[in-house]
């Protein structure tokens, strides 16, 4: 064997360890971390919305309780896509987030894509997101008021959904959904809702004829 075959075999021994050493410390190399979402409407009625990277989610949760936000993982494969869309958040000393305004149309896509899936919910609904007492349907317009079931628009695309009136101002309503109570509250004005029309006495059953 001459000295350069030897000296070619030990730089391939290395190689070959060196490589199987880069696998290694792949294989054990922890996996990336969820983005969280967090969702919610602010004080001038606009949606917010952004994700945090390698944040965590104590304190992303405890960041959006104060805003009186919600916090959802984007495992989905559908929910992750329409968070790549969205800013990144920021957290800050004194416990609170950055979360910027995002379009409607942005927000309704991950409303809807949220509501299919409850279990990304990280909030919890808390006594803070308990619903007032339930008052049935509104009679008129000048009756809306909390506790009333009502329908709200989430955009032309995605339709009507059944909502419970929680506070109105003048003709400003804030709402939550009836069926997807891990939705964040949301605000529409008077145009964006409608009323439910009680059942009419139309479908009553008609009454049996006496007998003489």
């Amino acid at each position: 064997m001459t000295k350069r075959t030897s000296k070619s075999r030990k730089t391939t021994v290395k190689a070959i360890a060196a490589t199987g050493a880069v696998k290694r410390s792949s294989s054990n190399a922890p996996a990336p971390a969820t983005p969280l979402i967090v969702l919610g409407f602010d004080d001038q009625q606009k949606p917010r919305g952004a994700k945090f990277v390698d944040a965590k989610p104590d304190l992303v949760t405890k960041a959006a309780d104060l805003m009186g936000f919600k916090v959802y993982e984007a495992s989905p494969p559908e929910i992750a896509e329409f968070a790549k869309k969205l800013p990144i958040g920021r957290l800050y000393a004194n416990g609170r987030g950055f979360v910027p305004n995002i379009r409607q149309s942005l927000y309704s896509d991950l409303v809807v894509a949220l509501g299919l899936e409850p279990q990304a919910a990280l909030s919890k609904n808390g006594h803070n997101d308990s619903l007032p007492a339930a008052r049935g349907l509104p009679s008129s317009w000048n009756d809306i008021a909390a506790g009333h079931l009502v329908i709200a628009q989430e955009s032309l695309e995605y339709g009507w959904w059944e909502a419970i009136v929680l506070a109105r101002n003048g003709d400003t309503f804030s709402l939550q959904y009836r069926d997807y109570p891990h939705l964040p509250k949301f605000v529409r004005h008077r145009s964006g809702i409608a009323l439910m029309c009680p059942p009419s006495d139309d479908t009553k059953p008609a009454a049996a004829p006496q007998q003489a």
